[in-house]
């Protein structure tokens, strides 16, 4: 019984070391495996991380910026890529420390799990502890710009509240003058009523690292409106006649409209402006005249230049009845002709000067009697008058003309 149960107990000696044998084979293959499917990668995280402190006594304050540090750590690949910057923590422990100048050791955290902390650059943070300061200051408030032509500023801006609170290190606060809002005022045509954050300064500009309370500032600009402007059209004055034949084709005028300043209730009923009178007496075609403007008094002109009138003169359309003698025309050696009628009346068009200009000698009325032998005939007059006269109608159009052969006396005989 002995040897069977010796022999029982070394079996079960062998199954166990077999068990555990394999679990272990179980569990390397298990890590090996995870390892090949996630591993393990060192490198520096690439988001800079703040660091923050903690332990600072309520009365004293960091006067100085504490900056970011970079940290490296390792971890699985599967950690590197859920990792987010919140993830760490980067503190520096200021408890029981007194005000001024210290270095302290950075500690960096981190949340999950996975990740192994290898380092931190820098790994100390230089801290300038100061006590915390608070005082009042007056706000000011600075215009800047200029308001339209036609407005003003009535009075000094009102800020409500005039005074506010500063908190923040000693070194800090004891630069500030003054709180100061800034109100822009370009194309403002009305009260201003803004609220705005206050920003501490100094004789050297802004102070950095303080507090205000309150954190906005109502700002109330009064302006008003001293002169009205607006853009009314510009009519061109002419007086007189043109010349004889002549008449007023148009009139423009340079500019068009022009912008004009005064009183609001007197601009209200200016509807327009004119120019000096331009004297077209006499005129003959088209010329152009730069004149003054008027304008009523109490009503200004903005950027007062003179205007330029171009008028445009025209000739008068006409008609004349004129009364011309018939000439013939190219008629054969040795022939005569006679003309019946020997006067036509001709009806003329063209512009007015012209045919006031129009001569006795201007119009040539003619009947051709190129190769025409002796013999009774109607023709048809042709008249020819100067460049600008059109010939509307000749009365009679077609006259009797006479052909004849000319007559020589025979040569008388000589006597001894």
């Amino acid at each position: 019984m002995s040897v069977a149960r010796a022999a029982s107990a070394v079996a079960g000696a062998v199954m166990t070391w077999r068990f555990v044998l394999a679990l272990v084979v179980a569990v390397a293959l298990w890590v090996r495996l995870t390892i090949a499917q996630n591993p393990e990668r060192e490198d520096a995280y690439p988001t800079d991380i703040p660091v923050e402190v903690r332990g600072l006594a309520p009365s004293l304050v960091v006067a100085n910026d504490l900056g970011m540090i970079r940290v490296r750590i390792a971890a699985p690949e599967a950690s590197w890529r859920r990792l987010q910057a919140s993830n760490f923590r980067a503190t520096v422990d200021l408890a029981l420390l007194p005000a001024g100048f210290h270095q302290r050791d950075i500690v960096v955290e981190c949340s999950d799990p996975d990740v192994r902390l290898q380092g931190a650059v820098p790994a100390k943070a230089a801290v300038r502890v100061e006590e915390v300061r608070t005082t009042e200051v007056p706000v000011r408030a600075n215009l800047t710009g200029s308001v339209p032509f036609g407005f003003r500023v009535v009075g000094a801006p009102v800020v409500h509240p005039a005074v506010v609170s500063l908190s923040g290190p000693a070194s800090a606060v004891e630069k500030v003058t003054d709180a100061n809002v800034t109100v822009r005022m370009d194309e403002v045509r009305s009260t201003v009523e803004r609220t705005i954050k206050p920003e501490a300064r100094g004789a050297a500009g802004a102070v950095a690292g303080v507090r205000v309370e309150p954190q906005s500032v109502s700002v109330t600009v009064e302006v008003e409106q001293i002169a009205g402007s607006k853009a009314v059209p510009l009519i061109a004055t002419v007086r007189g006649q043109p010349a004889q034949g002549f008449w007023l084709a148009g009139v423009s005028v340079d500019p068009p409209t022009v912008q004009v300043v005064g009183d609001p209730a007197q601009l209200e009923k200016l509807t327009s402006l004119a120019t000096q009178d331009v004297d077209l007496t006499a005129a003959g075609g088209d010329f152009s005249r730069s004149v003054a403007i008027v304008r009523p008094a109490g009503v200004s002109i903005v950027g007062e230049v003179p205007a330029t009138v171009r008028v445009r003169v025209a000739a008068l359309p006409g008609q004349q009845l004129r009364s011309t003698v018939v000439v013939p025309a190219d008629l054969m050696p040795g022939h005569y002709a006679t003309v019946f009628p020997e006067v036509v009346s001709v009806l003329v068009s063209g512009p007015q000067p012209v045919l006031l200009r129009l001569g006795a000698g201007d119009l040539v009325a003619h009947v051709d009697l190129t190769a025409l032998g002796p013999g009774t005939l109607a023709l048809p007059v042709s008249v020819v008058g100067p460049d600008g006269v059109r010939i509307e109608r000749v009365e009679p159009e077609l006259v009797s003309v006479v052909i004849g052969l000319q007559i020589t006396s025979p040569a008388s005989p000589s006597t001894n």
